[in-house]
């Protein structure tokens, strides 16, 4: 699956809208929804590289490209 910079934003929008009015509306339960934003917040970046990482791995039967070492020998 690609995605595009312009869904990353609206995912990363929808998700702080949701964060928003749940802070609002539920006032009971404000500071476990504190200590969930703090450590979400840590924990972005790291996995954000994570789930990077592994879609820019290669399929296995993929051909390698020939080296470039290669130099022509003479004089």
């Amino acid at each position: 699956m690609k995605c595009n910079t312009k869904t990353m934003v609206t995912i990363a929008l929808a998700l702080a809208l949701i964060l928003a009015i749940g802070y609002w509306a539920l006032p009971q339960i404000r500071g476990e929804l504190s200590a969930f934003i703090a450590m979400a917040s840590v924990l972005i970046c790291p996995l954000s590289m994570l789930f990077m990482m592994r879609g820019m791995q290669t399929p296995v039967d993929r051909p390698e490209k020939p080296s470039q070492a290669v130099k022509k020998s003479g004089s």
